[in-house]
């Protein structure tokens, strides 16, 4: 359907061109309406992508800037004066002026932008100048392909007047609408009278058919949580790449990077349908369900919540329940999930340093610039938030018999916004908790995102009717020692509480407190020899297997380029494997609790 303006303010008109896509080059034109009564105008260059908490500083990437007038003609340098790395002061007068500009889009990723000879990608915060002041002026943008190139344009913008022009109520849903331009296919489905597509491109083993049927299993799920979908269209666009990064949310679209060649498996569609099901939930949840930070955005400057645990845990978390909801995943894949995942993550010696909410704040300083030490005193959001997602939805179940978990605790929260509420806060997170338990939850926020008290998942999934348990000698597959070899499990059994990096001696980390650490050793200290064998990566772990906890063992290693040795006391390893499994002692009110949280009521 053609958008259609309600303003009766002159739009900016933007024009995006790739004549040569060789050069990785878009060709873009920003067309400024007039500005009476303002003498200058600043344009400004966002500095990140919402949905992703880091500053890129994209206009690292823009070249051969002309600004002129509406007729074309340029402004004198005088006019136009560079005021910081993505702000430029432009002294129009008041009347309509241009900018011209090139964009280097060779970096193959959701939140950035892409273009060569296969097709174009753009994520809007890394193509598009704003003027300040100007964010809610409806916006149109022309798209150019390159000559007799036979490319589609892909997005979740409407069209409007001529075949190649696109629609924005403003330059927030203008940014908000990622576009592919190539010979991607294209696909469609409909639940109910909302329309979805997938955009597909790249080189893949995948059976079209097949991802489309999860797509819609997904979209039908995630509907039947929040009562209906807030959209008439939404668009897939899927890139298949050697690698896959994950994805970006939009209101009304997503992108996902995924590795093409993947599907030679079950595995490969249920990772798709995880992390599809992730996005697509976004579109509620922090889209729609947000703070104060996010529904106002600053372009150009970090925007601090501490909300990203409800935002990207608890949705990765109910990503999980959607698709086993959704029946891409059964019951024991949920199970294997929590078994395989949980163990590793209560084994991060930084778990509980960093509350929730400070790791949410910290993100921007943090979370994806790294220290050596990071994962000592910190995790990421999405881990902790998952597993704080999982307990409070078992808490939630275990209130109300397995009758109400998160998925309702999110349909209050999406029945508030739908009102026409303020952004939210995260008291109405726990005002919400609280309506689906029927008692005050304010105890577990307390603990799980304001503290760092330890997230009781075994001890919930017992109560839950479940089996859950922990041993240090089975082994990865699940099997206890009398199934396997035991000379592998003695061995397993001694540790330093060193990582290393994946493809070369260098320590990567040393957990405080363990028998490396208390050694000495440190971050890239080179190991040499253990017990007086020269190891490699794929050695170490075995000679320092031949020796049994409590053993003394020497380790050679270089700091710097001087030789150093140490001597490592050897510890009983605390890593455990899991195995979660259902009770079949379990009482009658567990039972109930299981079934609801299992989605089999």
């Amino acid at each position: 359907m053609p958008a259609v303006l309600t303003t009766t303010r002159a739009p900016v008109l933007y024009r995006v061109a790739m004549p040569d896509p060789a050069s990785h080059e878009f060709e873009v034109e920003m067309r400024m309406p007039a500005l009476p009564g303002r003498a200058s105008a600043d344009i400004v260059f966002p500095a990140w992508a919402p949905g992703s908490y880091l500053v890129r500083d994209f206009v690292r990437h823009v070249y051969r800037l002309r600004v002129t007038d509406g007729r074309g003609r340029p402004l004198p340098a005088a006019k136009v004066v560079r005021v910081d790395k993505q702000r430029w002061r432009i002294a129009a007068g008041g009347r309509p002026f241009r900018v011209a500009y090139r964009v280097f889009a060779f970096e193959a990723s959701v939140r950035t932008s892409f273009l060569d000879a296969s097709h174009g990608y753009w994520n809007g915060t890394s193509l598009f100048f704003y003027v300040d002041g100007e964010l809610e002026r409806p916006c149109r943008v022309d798209v150019v392909p390159p000559p007799r190139s036979g490319w589609r344009i892909a997005t979740a913008l409407a069209p409007v007047a001529g075949a190649r022009r696109y629609a924005a109520a403003d330059y927030d849903e203008l940014v908000d609408a990622p576009f592919e331009v190539g010979r991607h296919a294209l696909y469609a489905f409909s639940v109910g009278r909302t329309r979805f597509e997938l955009a597909l491109y790249g080189r893949h083993n995948a059976d079209p058919a097949r991802l489309v049927d999860i797509l819609a299993r997904v979209a039908r799920a995630t509907g039947r949580i929040f009562g209906g979908f807030p959209f008439r269209r939404y668009l897939f666009i899927v890139h298949a790449l050697p690698v896959g990064s994950g994805g970006l949310e939009h209101r009304a679209s997503v992108t996902m990077d995924i590795a093409g060649l993947s599907f030679e498996d079950e595995g490969g569609y249920q990772r798709f349908a995880d992390l599809a099901a992730h996005e697509l939930f976004h579109a509620w949840n922090v889209k729609r369900i947000r703070d104060a930070a996010l529904a106002r955005l600053d372009y150009t400057r970090e925007t601090y919540t501490r909300l990203l645990w409800l935002y990207e845990g608890f949705t990765d978390y109910l990503a999980h329940v959607i698709i086993l909801r959704a029946g891409v995943t059964r019951e024991r894949d949920f199970l294997r999930m929590i078994a395989e995942d949980w163990p590793k993550y209560a084994a991060r010696p930084g778990r509980n340093e960093t509350p929730l909410d400070e790791l949410s704040f910290e993100t921007w300083v943090k979370q994806y610039k790294p220290s050596e030490n990071f994962v000592n005193r910190a995790v990421s959001y999405y881990d902790k938030g998952l597993w704080t997602g999982m307990a409070l939805d078992l808490e939630l179940r275990l209130a109300s018999g397995g009758r109400r978990g998160l998925p309702e605790m999110f349909r209050l929260l999406w029945e508030r916004v739908e009102r026409g509420g303020r952004p939210v806060v995260e008291a109405d997170v726990r005002a919400a908790a609280t309506a689906i338990a029927g008692r005050r939850m304010d105890r577990f926020f307390a603990r799980y995102v304001h503290a760092t008290d330890e997230l009781p998942i075994p001890a919930l999934l017992r109560r839950a009717g479940l089996r859950a348990l922990a041993r240090a000698d089975w082994d990865e597959r699940g099997r206890p020692p009398a199934e396997r070899d035991p000379v592998r499990g003695r061995r397993a059994r001694g540790w330093t509480g060193i990582a290393l990096h994946p493809e070369r001696t260098a320590i990567r980390n040393v957990i405080p407190d363990s028998p490396a650490w208390r050694a000495g050793l440190t971050f890239n200290d080179d190991i040499v020899a253990v017990g007086g064998v020269r190891v490699t990566p794929a050695t170490f772990a075995k000679r320092v297997a031949d020796h049994p906890p409590g053993a003394v063992v020497p380790i050679a290693y270089f700091r710097r380029d001087l030789l150093e040795e140490t001597r490592v006391t050897l510890a009983e390893s605390p890593e455990r494997k899991l195995t979660v499994t259902p009770d079949p002692a379990a009482g009658t009110r567990a039972r109930a609790v299981r079934r609801g949280w299992l989605g089999q009521q």
